[in-house]
Order: C-alpha cells, then structure tokens, then sequence
C-alpha cells in the first residue's frame, strides 16, 4: 500500500499533494496558503510541522511512501556540479553583469534564481522525513524521484483534463533546457515532441514587461499588465520596440542577442512616463500583452503542425494569461482548450506525484476531468462556536437558511466574506474562499476596493455565472471551470452588470455548476431568483499583497479590519 507525496520545488509557488495507492488526489495545497506569504519564494513545500499534521490526516502509519518532485535528475545533477564548482557563491554572483541577457532577466538576477533552484532541490524532502518521524516515529520512505519541469507541468495538465488524446503546450518562465515543450498526449499516454533549448523566454518576457511598466515581477505583479493593458493605446514606435526582440522563422520562434535586448530597455526607460511606478504604464501593457499574443501564437502554430488535434492542453505560467486563453477557440483547428486550475508550478506538485504512482503503476489511467480544484485544507468552525458566547452578531443557520440569507444580503448590495469546503488549488478564489458582491451597481467596484481589497482601480473584479445561462450572455460562450480565459460578453447585457464588465467589454468568467460546487451554485441560483441576474462578483478572499486566506482566524481577522459587509463560513453568518 504506497501513497505518493509530490513536491513542487522551484524557487516560487511550492505547493503539497499527496496521493492515494489508486491514483486519486487527496490533497494539494500551496504552500503560500500554510504561510500567509504570497507566492512563499525559497521557501520549502514541506514543513515538518506541516507534515505531521497533513500525514495524520491522509496517510495510514504503516503505508509505505514515495517522493517525487519536479525536476528531473540530470538537471538537478548539473545544479551539483556548478555549486561545487562555486558558481552559486556570492562572491561569484558578484561578479556576474546587472545587465539583460538574451532570457531577458539580468545576468547576476538569472543566476541568483538557480541558486536558489538548487538550493530547494537539496532540501527537497527533508521535511517530509521530519513529518514522519514526528507523526509515526518511523519515515516508510523509498526515496524521491526526480522528473522534468515540464513534464510535470504536462502530466497534471493532460491528466486533470477531460480528453484521452490532445496536443499539450507548456510555456513558463525556464525549464531543463528550456521555456516551453510540446507533448502529444495519445490515449492517456505523454510523449513529448518538441523541446526548447536556449535562456530566451516568454514567461520572462513578459515579466520584463512588468517591471518596465512600473510593477514588480518578483511580487507576480505580472497580472497587472492583463488588468491594464485594455486601457492603453497601441503604441507604434512600443510594438516596434518590442518586435525587436523576438523573429518568427516559419514556426519557430527565435530571440533577439543580449546587446538588442538591453538596447531595447534602455529606450523603452526612456520613455516611461513620470508616473508610471505609481500609476503603471497602460500603453506598454497593451503593447506587451499584443506581443505576448504574437508570441504564443507562434507557438500555437508550431504545436498544431506537430500534433494536430481538436483538443488543446495548455500549462506553464503563461497558461495564467487568461486574456489570451479566450481568444485560442477556433484557431488552428483547436476546438477546445483545457488549462487547469493551478497550471503554474505549484501544479507540479500533483504532475510529480502522479508520474511517480505512473512509473510504479503501469496500467493505471488517470480518471477523466476536468479535476476538482477543491483539494486543499478545510476551515475549522471552533472559533465560531467560541464566539457565540459573547457576539450578538454571530448565528448559526441550517444549510438552506445560509444560502437564503447570503443571497438577500447580496442583493441589498452588501459585501460578503464566503468561505466554504475545501481551499482552491491553484491562484482562482472559485465559490470557496470569496469576497462576493452584487455586480449591478456601476460603482460596485470602487466601493469593493475602497472599502475591502485596497488595490488599482483598474484591475477587473471576475463574474461567476450559472453555466446553463453562459450562453446567454457571453459571446462565443465556453466552459470556464476555474477562471482562466476572458471572454466578450454580450452587448445587450453588459449595462445589468457593469461591476464585472471590463474596460474592453470582457469578463474573466468562472461557470459554476451543481455538479462541481453544489452550494455556490445553489447561492447564485438563489441570487438569480431574486434578481433576475444569473451572476455575482467573485474576488478572492483577500486584501492586496496576501495570499488567499487559510484558517477561520484569517477570515474573522479580515472581517473585523476592513470594510466586509457580512462574514460567512460553512453555516455560520457574522454581520456588522
């Protein structure tokens, strides 16, 4: 009887999941969520205390345990060799140029992140070792298994989707050799077909974009220039410059040298408006998100040349662009696209693990998708039950009463704090760990962020809408399970719920079901009755720069020091 631990163990997103001997995921979790530190960069998965608690929970004392983690051993073997060679040193580091290289990440920059790579490599496992000893006094281990980056980015992604056979596309920042691979997935079975070798990257490009339109890529401020880039202008002389640095030979995608990439931040410095570290850049971001989309285009074509199919897989961080992701549906002959929920590295996590259970389980078949997002912790509801004793405010409802109640309180335009089941995996607040409110009112976002998320006014706020009624109102309607493509909605609705509808008439949907969230899309359904509108403003559970929250504590803290309406979680209602 073996279970799998997968750890996911670069440099940023280190995430959890542990796996049953048939295969099934019985949890994920990023790790940012355990600390309350967004994206948790060099920080390990797997805690000893952490451990010890995750192992009572899903593993039996005397199951026998196997390790993966996601990348692969001649690579993490090459890490070795240049840190005994002392090229990881700080002396070393020193000496490396601040400048751009052809990666488009500054020399010294692009080699301090895979020191630190290296460095969780080599603890990789250590706190799982710990967790066991301290949960069962003995560790069953059988030792850890190291796979490619972006074989695991494609086995999570395949195996989570709905379709047996699909052309897969990973493109993120850097892997083995690479930042971006091809794979085939034919009856079940991974076969990669393509694989770039070089430093050059889309996922730092577009990073390189962030921190020239005033953001910061080290805090994943790369979602900003998504939430921006509809309110530039397509700036001639930008998009040349930003032409430079990269060529399309046929269908492959090439990069400009070192000396062109720095000439070109050199201008584009030139330019920046004054305010542009306050404000950001709009018309940089519209033009970047453009070239991001030549970009990836170019790569679509490529990968539809190789494996021609009706079935699309895309993972990677760049899989997150979700305004790209809406626009592949009819484009190369591609009818469907799946991107899971957590398709950057934290998503490792469950491909390690599964490729693992894979190679000691031959003829096991991953179950059809698409996967449930909800695998992570729960919340204890101890600390409102404690409350009860000293606030009026607090009661407990049955199970149809919270929906009635949450759904009336949205209606009257009141704020909400809805935390339910089991945590998201992956960056989406999906129905479980939400801030909802009612998206009619046109100064609904405003009120939202000045009063609970404190952040840009520019940055969308997303819809979650009753799939059955998707159609309805979106243009070219697709399934949006976990948030991940933007879509145009309809003329003739958008002015009933401007709070969701972006500055281009989009909306980063989410479609809810009863199938995947019972008691969300019962609280729309309940809203809809209400109203007449089959859609809430979903946000996720948070203010600016913290992650999603994790424990009861956070949600009650949160309710207590901003502006929320009302609190939620599982059948207890707090209201101001």
């Amino acid at each position: 009887m073996s279970y799998t631990i997968g750890l996911a163990t670069t440099f940023h997103d280190p995430a959890i999941a542990i796996i049953d001997p048939g295969g099934e995921v019985l949890f994920a979790e990023a790790t940012e969520r355990y600390l309350q530190y967004k994206r948790a960069p060099n920080c390990e998965p797997d805690t000893a205390a952490r451990m010890e608690s995750l192992l009572k929970r899903y593993i039996p004392k005397d199951a026998q345990i196997r390790l993966a983690t996601s990348w692969g051993e001649e690579f993490t073997g090459f890490l070795d060799q240049m840190s005994r060679a002392g090229s990881f040193s700080l002396d070393s580091l020193l000496k490396l140029s601040p400048a751009f290289n052809r990666s488009l990440v500054p020399e010294r920059s692009e080699r301090a992140l895979i020191a630190n790579l290296h460095h969780q490599q080599q603890r990789a496992g250590l706190g799982t070792l710990l967790g066991l000893d301290r949960a069962f006094g003995e560790a069953k281990v059988s030792g850890i298994k190291r796979y490619g980056h972006h074989l695991s980015h494609a086995a999570y992604a395949c195996w989570s989707s709905p379709f047996r056979d699909a052309a897969c596309l990973v493109v993120d920042g850097m892997g083995e050799t690479g930042a971006s691979a091809i794979f085939a997935l034919r009856d079940g079975r991974l076969t990669e077909l393509k694989r770039h070798r070089g430093r050059e990257s889309i996922g730092f490009y577009f990073g390189f974009v962030t921190d020239l339109a005033g953001f910061d890529q080290a805090k994943g401020e790369e979602w900003k220039i998504m939430g921006l880039a509809p309110y530039g202008k397509n700036d001639p002389e930008l998009l040349a410059l930003l032409r430079k640095l990269y060529r399309v030979d046929g269908t492959k995608l090439s990069f400009a040298d070192a000396a062109t990439v720095q000439n070109v931040a050199d201008e584009i410095l030139a330019r920046r408006p004054a305010d542009a570290l306050d404000k950001g850049w709009a018309d940089l971001s519209r033009c970047g998100q453009n070239v991001f989309a030549e970009m990836m285009e170019a790569l679509l074509a490529e990968t539809a040349a190789l494996c021609p199919s009706e079935n699309l897989v895309v993972a990677g961080g760049c899989a997150l662009n979700s305004s790209f992701n809406g626009k592949i549906v009819g484009r190369h002959g591609f009818k469907q696209v799946h991107v899971p929920s957590a398709p950057a590295d934290d998503g490792n996590a469950i491909g390690a693990a599964w490729l693992a259970h894979a190679e000691a389980n031959p003829d096991w078949q991953a179950p059809k998708g698409p996967m449930s997002p909800y695998l992570g912790s729960s919340l204890s509801t101890e600390p409102f039950e404690r409350m009860a004793a000293w606030e009026p405010r607090l009661k407990k409802l049955s199970p149809d009463e919270i929906i009635t109640a949450t759904a009336k309180l949205l209606a009257e335009g009141k704020l909400i704090g809805w935390a339910q089941g089991r945590a998201e995996f992956g960056p989406r607040a999906l129905g479980n760990r939400s801030i909802l409110a009612d998206p009619r009112p046109a100064d609904a976002k405003d009120i939202l962020n000045a009063k609970v998320k404190y952040r840009e006014a520019f940055r969308p706020f997303a819809p979650s809408i009753l799939a059955e009624h998707g159609p309805d109102w979106f243009e070219n309607y697709q399934d949006a399970p976990y948030m991940e493509r933007t879509l145009t909605w309809k003329e003739a609705v958008r002015d009933r719920v401007p709070a969701v509808v972006h500055e281009d008439a989009t909306g980063r949907l989410q479609s809810v079901t009863a199938q995947r969230n019972a008691r969300y899309h019962a609280l729309i359904s309940a809203f809809h009755a209400l109203t007449g509108v089959p859609v809430i403003l979903n946000t996720s559970f948070n203010i600016m720069g913290k992650p999603i929250l994790h424990t009861s504590e956070d949600a009650i803290l949160m309710f207590y020091t901003s502006g929320l309406d009302a609190l939620v979680v599982e059948d207890w209602l707090l209201v101001k």
